[in-house]
């Protein structure tokens, strides 16, 4: 269920939905499914995981972990003492960056625990504001979700002093991804060595740059491949080889362009 509460134009974060999820059964598995928004899950009682893109992160009491739009994702419940928590899924145009400024990508979903409660509260008080029906829900909403992000930020920021260029790389990256723009090209436009620029790169965001630069192609590709548009089409569209675009692609999300097209565009499940 995606809903903006009126807003409309360029939005830059709004929450889609959010709730507090309190009925999984013991043992439940959900999945795999590929989301167009962003998930903030936090875990308040219970245990489980959560399995990204293959790889299976146990989630425990005072987790709380981000899924980013264009991963494959099962979710699982104990057998004996199901996980239960809160959520909320976001959306806009500046939201991804954010995440990726905060450190969070697809290989460290997590939130640092010392940050739990702060995330639980700013989700707790969009749950409160959900169901409102008044002039003032969007706003309150929309200043919830940027409670939340810059929450993470304000923590990240406290470790990246002197390493500004890291802000610009990313946008770099955003305005940039559709051309066949090379790691040293980047790191030349910032100025910096190379070795430098990826190794300081990768230890404040989590990842290689060329790893990030590769999923957000991968996230692009998804919304142009929901649109219809042609295979061969996305991968010059978003800056990749059209000879190693189905390898990457299936690497990154588990299918090939044309199953995660035909499941876009001809829905036979119900997904979570």
């Amino acid at each position: 269920m995606k809903r903006t509460h009126g807003f409309s134009g360029k939005i830059e974060a709004v929450v889609c939905y959010c709730e507090e999820e309190r009925d999984l059964k013991p043992g439940a598995r959900f999945g795999p499914v590929i989301r167009d928004i962003y998930i903030v899950e936090c875990c308040t009682e219970g245990y489980g995981s959560v399995i990204i893109n293959g790889t299976e992160f146990p989630v425990t009491p005072g987790s709380c972990y981000v899924l980013l739009p264009g991963d494959t994702v099962i979710h699982t419940a104990d057998i004996q003492n199901p996980r239960k928590g809160i959520w909320c899924s976001l959306d806009g145009a500046a939201v991804g960056r954010y995440f990726a400024q905060a450190g969070i990508s697809s290989e460290n979903p997590f939130v640092p625990s010392h940050l739990f409660e702060k995330i639980c509260s700013w989700i707790r008080n969009m749950i409160e504001v959900w169901t409102e029906d008044s002039a003032g829900a969007p706003l309150m909403l929309s200043s919830y979700a940027y409670g939340l992000l810059g929450t993470l930020l304000r923590e990240k920021s406290r470790h990246l002093e002197g390493i500004g260029w890291i802000d610009r790389t990313v946008y770099l990256m955003e305005s940039c991804y559709h051309d066949t723009c090379s790691i040293q090209w980047m790191a030349d436009q910032i100025g910096l060595e190379r070795s430098y620029f990826s190794t300081t790169f990768k230890k404040y965001v989590g990842i290689p740059p060329y790893r990030y630069l590769t999923g957000l192609r991968v996230r692009k590709a998804c919304e142009l491949l929901s649109s219809g548009v042609g295979v061969g089409e996305v991968a010059l569209s978003v800056g990749m080889d059209p000879h190693n675009f189905a390898r990457i692609f299936r690497k990154q999300t588990g299918k090939t362009p044309l199953q995660y097209q035909k499941e876009k565009l001809y829905p036979t499940a119900i997904h979570l």
